[in-house]
């Protein structure tokens, strides 16, 4: 009887190992899929990702690259769910770096995208309007619907890794003036803003705003608005969530021309809310 129950017990145990598989997606997880502006990496993080660097303590997303991990995890903690982080600094959606296509492949090839998946996020595409501007002069309504195209493209990709996951599409925070009018140098709380050469950075920012929201629309997913939650912290403003080269009175933040600290919080809560 023994030997029978030890022998039962063993074939209960190898069925069941070959039933599971070696690695499983937490259940109705949420996928995060962007740029630098999510990835929000350290130069230490950043390093350690591109050159695959063994640092010590060196934060690492899924994609490989280096990370603070402070959007997503502040998308985590306003969801209530697990998430999991495939941004990469550099990212597009149709220009250079890891495109957020081949982000969803990697998520899907990890089984973090699939039937369980409960939300998808995309923060991206800036890297895919002023490269277009500045090196190739193209109209900004031409670069706008080459992004809206490509968003839209994305959204389909990850509705067929997720079937069942609500895609949110999330916009940029605020950056410059009405007028298009930044300050690369903050010196002081609401200083006047200046002209960049060459390019009209709001109507650039009004462009990308445009093209999410309406590839979103396009294509079934959930646009998600940054402006409002990010008005009045634009790069001039007394508490800017978007700091400069030089930002006397920004909050802590990794990176030059990139969120601080305080914004990605806003910006990631209000995705998970939105």
């Amino acid at each position: 009887m023994r030997l029978r129950t030890v022998l039962a017990t063993a074939a209960a145990t190898a069925i069941a190992a070959i039933s599971l598989p070696a690695a499983q997606a937490a259940p109705g997880n949420a996928v995060v899929l962007g740029d630098s502006l999510a990835a929000n990496p350290t130069v230490y993080d950043f390093a350690a990702g591109k050159a695959n660097l063994p640092l010590p303590d060196a934060r690492i997303s899924k994609a490989g690259c280096g990370t603070d991990f402070r959007f997503s995890g502040a998308y985590g903690a306003a969801a209530g769910r697990h998430v999991d982080d495939y941004t990469c600094a550099g990212a597009s959606y149709r220009t250079g770096g890891m495109r957020i296509a081949e982000q969803i492949q990697r998520a899907r090839d990890n089984g973090d995208l699939n039937g369980s998946t409960r939300e998808v996020v995309m923060l991206a595409g800036a890297n895919d309007t002023y490269p277009y501007v500045l090196n190739d002069h193209m109209p900004v309504p031409e670069v706008r619907e080459n992004l809206r195209a490509a968003v839209r493209e994305a959204i389909h990709q990850a509705k067929a890794a997720a079937p069942n996951a609500v895609v949110k599409v999330v916009g940029y925070p605020t950056v410059s003036a009405p007028d298009g009018t930044v300050c690369v140098f903050n010196l002081a709380p609401n200083a006047p803003g200046a002209p960049t050469p060459g390019v009209n950075i709001r109507e650039i920012e009004d462009a990308l705003q445009g093209a999410v929201a309406d590839a979103a629309r396009d294509a079934g997913a959930r646009f998600v608005d940054s402006k409002r939650v990010t008005g009045g912290h634009g790069t001039c403003a007394a508490d800017p969530w978007v700091a400069g080269i030089v930002s006397m009175n920004a909050g802590p933040h990794n990176l030059i021309l990139h969120m601080t600290d305080a914004g990605l919080d806003a910006v990631g809560g209000n995705a998970a809310r939105g």
